[in-house]
């Protein structure tokens, strides 16, 4: 590979402008392998402009049928390739660098690919608490926005999407749980990984959100989550930080 591998993400407020899980899911991928990479900062409300002037693909449907663009999205200069989604990433991270560091052991990636859609339906209770968060984190030129797709998203005003009082405490309760049954899949695996003792794409999902609610839920609340499940989270995001995300 002779020149970096470039990485379009959306930036946020801060010194340390990544905050998106999707996209922290690439940028371990990226780190763990060794490729190196540099970040293009795309503001939310720019991204379908600019991913169809690259030729990237949608990853998915707008309520109305249209095309719907998200982050990440790779541009690799060398192969000319450019690749949405962070599993289709990983997958083609693999197949075109086979000799750096693999994220998919042999015989993983259906199990794995598994996991990563498991893992993301039962982050949907936490969704809210993430959206009103990242309001508050993204540039202020995108929020009018982040507001109004929320608002599509969620079926509500943004106001009432997350609102301080017992809704905000059920919706820390449902991400408490969740992380719980995460914790679980980590206890059966006899090691500290999903796969025991070998590390893989798997832990890179998990690995990814926990890096996201640390920078998103700063202070006393990221020092609670951290505690969870015998301080579970705390250890994956010491581990996981081992490799180096920012360019």
């Amino acid at each position: 590979m002779s020149q970096p591998i470039i990485l379009y993400d959306i930036p946020g407020q801060g010194p340390v402008k990544a905050m998106s899980g999707n996209i922290f899911k690439a940028r371990y991928t990226l780190a763990y392998k060794g490729l190196a990479f540099k970040s293009v900062w795309v503001e939310s409300k720019d991204i379908e402009e600019r991913m169809k002037a690259i030729g990237a693909k949608p990853t998915g449907r707008k309520p109305d049928g249209s095309d719907f663009y998200t982050l990440p999205v790779i541009q690799d200069p060398s192969t000319g390739a450019v690749v949405s989604d962070s599993f289709a990433i990983a997958e083609y991270l693999e197949e075109t660098y086979p000799s750096t560091s693999t994220v998919f052991p042999r015989g993983s990636k259906a199990l794995i690919s598994v996991f990563d859609s498991t893992f993301m339906q039962g982050m949907g209770p936490m969704f809210p608490l993430i959206a009103t968060t990242v309001y508050t984190k993204i540039l202020p030129t995108s929020r009018e926005y982040f507001r109004e797709n929320a608002e599509i998203r969620f079926g509500t005003k943004f106001e009432d999407i997350s609102p301080e009082g017992p809704k905000r405490e059920q919706h820390w309760k449902n991400a408490k749980d969740f992380l719980g049954v995460v914790d679980g899949w980590y206890s059966k695996s006899g090691g500290k990984w999903i796969m025991g003792d070998t590390f893989s794409y798997a832990d890179i999902i998990a690995g990814a959100w926990v890096r996201c609610f640390n920078g998103l839920f700063e202070g006393e609340k990221w020092e609670e989550i951290s505690t969870w499940h015998g301080g579970r989270w705390g250890r994956l995001l010491e581990e996981i930080n081992k490799y180096p995300i920012l360019d």
